[in-house]
């Protein structure tokens, strides 16, 4: 599987859009919105990387706001 020039790719089961969740110095984890989840080598282009670091970003950021959200809701009640 090869990342697009975004840091994304297709899922090869559901041909979904699949995202990057988690980036180490060697691979990528992306999954698609059916959870399909794959682990591939790490681009080793600085500008590749960096779209990657940014979706993997976004993800924390979105999985954070709601973690808050569900903490706003168990004080409300």
């Amino acid at each position: 599987m090869d990342l697009r020039s975004d840091g994304t790719a297709d899922c090869e089961s559901c041909h979904m859009p699949m995202f990057p969740l988690t980036m180490t110095d060697q691979e990528v984890t992306l999954e698609c919105a059916n959870r399909h989840r794959v682990t591939v080598s790490a681009p080793e282009d600085p500008k590749m990387r960096r779209f990657v670091a940014n979706w993997v970003a976004r993800k924390g950021a979105q999985v954070e706001e709601q973690r808050r959200r569900w903490e706003a809701d168990d004080d409300a009640e």
